[in-house]
């Protein structure tokens, strides 16, 4: 009994008719007379059958062409060379042209974009959301700046930039630079500031950008202008040292032969004495370090113990209150340093910076609630020793988690989870020691939990490492780990803004301390002061976009690097396709056109291509293919 039919289908026979007339054509001068006669007929019959589409005796004459090719025109390892040769050439030519101008394939090798994209999540991209490539540059034949979306998500190349390690390979074979994904935050002629989290961005005729501040894919991330408030650092000649945010010069501190230190920022192009005490009354130019692009906004935090606190701060615990740990915040950089102070060969350039200190007690319900909003990097645990996910080797800094299996984990907005093959993740069980919310646990994570590594924990005065956690006040509120912690009504948080005014107020003129507090959005009057944002903000120049990461603590991009240029901009995310579950699909941002100039240029092309190709297939299926030559 024939399970199944075995004929060649007349795909398959009108394949083998067209290699057996290609040796036709090249070897028939090496057959006898009887032989090339009788390998024309079958060809002639062959191509008889096609035509007339009779697949019985297309099948029995294409057998008995291929097997006559078999044994009179066997291929040389040459020959079967080049044919591999042409066609992988035209395979990869076919997929670079698909891949820098129609679409991509991309998976997400780094958590700068979480929660938006996690590691190992695969995104298709689109490569005709702003114009048309020039495949493997960075370049456009067109580019359309309109359809540029601020708040939405972009692909870029990293040519021309100041981005360390960029090389990587093309099919694993060609070199090739490495593609970026970002937020889209600014555009040409923006105007850009920082409070509270958010991002307040107007464009040149002074209009507030909207989604920035409300849209919905927006409202769980949270937006700080630095890493750290130092940002990029560089010795200039042997007495000067170059403070960059946004790869901006804003500040310098010169040292003389004597050791004494003199600070100034970057204003219109020139140098002016840094004023930190300019931020005890408004001021409406740029006057210290910490009013560029909102840093007097924001302390990087982490938590301390009661003990903790009179080792390696300055400030009597008794006199804040009691609590069960300690947020200290560091805010409001300066480049003038106290008076009397000298500068030591040995001093980190991180800490040239005059930072002010402070700590809030926090009682339990608070370290609650910072559990509840507990985010961590990704993060490895193998024989109870924790490590960044991208971190190949463990260390002797690594933290240690008692009880822990060996595994791989994440936090985020308080929900533990274990990550699984491809990155598909799933709840850790609740009475995981991961959960346990003793101080010491919520202390450890919130202080490690994003770097893994014990020189962040408190460890001397003025350490060199300060973990990536920030805080904020908006609305008189005072936000940690993305969400509120302390209300304006709390009790806690209206003596500590009461204790800052008064320290602010008692302190000397040689040890001057700038309060922390709520400077309020850049509103006047109920409306966006423009006057201010331009004064203050961050500007976009011509042809550059401005780019950050959704995962502010964990994310080198234009707060490092500074602007993107325009050529670099190569297209945007279209879907999450891997892993499954609630995010596959569009990811959260402003929906691009689905139809637009440069697509349609690129979609007309392929169907045009295709078209053509049809016709010509379908041409052929009517044409004979034999002609017998001399």
């Amino acid at each position: 009994m024939q399970l199944f039919n075995s004929k060649y289908s007349l795909r398959k026979s009108r394949h083998i008719m067209k290699q057996g007339y290609a040796d036709y054509q090249k070897k028939r001068k090496t057959l006898s007379p009887d032989q090339l006669g009788n390998f024309e007929r079958n060809l002639e019959k062959l191509d008889q059958a096609l035509l007339s589409k009779n697949r019985d005796e297309a099948d029995a004459y294409a057998r008995q062409v291929e097997s006559f090719c078999e044994a009179h025109f066997k291929k040389s390892w040459l020959s079967y060379g080049l044919e591999l040769f042409f066609a992988l050439a035209f395979a990869l030519l076919a997929a670079t042209v698909i891949r820098q101008m129609w679409f991509e394939p991309f998976e997400i090798p780094t958590g700068s974009m979480r929660p938006t994209f996690k590691e190992q999540d695969h995104v298709t991209v689109s490569k005709t959301a702003f114009g048309i490539n020039v495949p493997l540059q960075s370049a456009h034949f067109m580019f359309d700046p309109k359809l540029v979306q601020r708040s939405s998500i972009f692909i870029f190349s990293p040519d021309n930039m100041p981005i360390k390690d960029t090389e990587t390979t093309y099919f694993g074979i060609f070199p090739y630079k490495k593609r970026y994904i970002k937020r889209l935050i600014g555009k040409p002629g923006d105007s850009i500031y920082f409070y509270g989290g958010k991002i307040y961005a107007i464009d040149e005729q002074g209009t507030l950008n909207e989604d920035l501040l409300n849209a919905s894919w927006m409202q769980n991330l949270e937006y700080i202008p630095f890493l750290q408030f130092e940002g990029q650092s560089k010795v200039v000649g042997q007495n000067q040292v170059i403070f960059s945010i946004m790869n901006q010069p804003l500040g310098r501190i010169s040292i003389s032969n004597q050791g004494t230190m003199r600070g100034e920022i970057h204003i219109n192009e020139g140098w002016v004495k840094d004023n930190p005490l300019a931020q005890r009354t408004p001021h409406e130019q740029l006057e210290t370090y910490s009013d560029f692009y909102g840093l007097r906004n924001f302390a990087t935090a982490r938590l301390l113990t009661k003990d903790e606190v009179k080792k390696f701060t300055t400030i009597d615990p008794t006199q804040v209150g009691e609590g069960i740990l300690y947020l200290e915040l560091r805010h409001t950089p300066s480049l003038t340093p106290p008076a009397g102070r000298v500068f030591a060969p040995d001093t980190p350039l991180s800490q040239l910076i005059n930072v002010h200190t402070t700590v809030i007690p926090l009682q339990l319900h608070h370290l609650n609630t910072l559990m509840d909003h507990m985010y961590t990097g990704r993060f490895i645990i193998k024989d109870g020793r924790g490590r960044r996910l991208a971190d190949a080797h463990p260390s002797a800094g690594n933290p240690f988690f008692k009880g822990v299996p060996d595994g791989t984990y994440e936090f985020y907005y308080g929900k533990g989870l274990s990550v699984g093959f491809g990155g598909i993740t799933s709840a850790i069980p609740e009475n995981s020691s991961l959960y346990e919310r003793t101080p010491e646990n919520i202390q450890k994570l919130f202080n490690l939990g994003i770097e893994m590594d014990t020189h962040f924990a408190p460890s001397a005065k003025n350490q060199r490492y300060y973990p990536n956690r920030y805080a904020y006040f908006r609305d008189g509120n005072l936000y940690a780990l993305g969400g509120l912690l302390l209300d304006k009504d709390d009790p806690v948080l209206q003596d500590f803004v009461k204790n800052e005014q008064k320290r602010e107020a008692e302190s000397s003129e040689r040890l001057p301390y700038i309060a922390f507090k709520d400077y309020g959005p850049p509103l006047k009057d109920g409306k966006v002061d423009t006057a201010f944002i331009r004064t203050f903000g961050v500007k976009v120049p011509a042809k550059q976009y401005l780019g950050l990461g959704d995962n502010h603590a964990m994310s080198a991009d234009s707060r490092v690097f500074g602007f993107i240029p325009e050529n670099n901009i190569q297209g945007a995310p279209w879907l999450i396709v891997w892993p499954t579950g609630e995010r596959w699909g569009p990811p959260p941002q402003k929906p691009y056109p689905f139809v637009n100039l440069p697509g349609s240029i690129v979609w007309g092309a392929v169907l045009t291509i295709l078209g053509i190709w049809y016709w010509l297939h379908r041409r052929g299926l009517k044409k004979p293919i034999f002609r017998k030559l001399p």
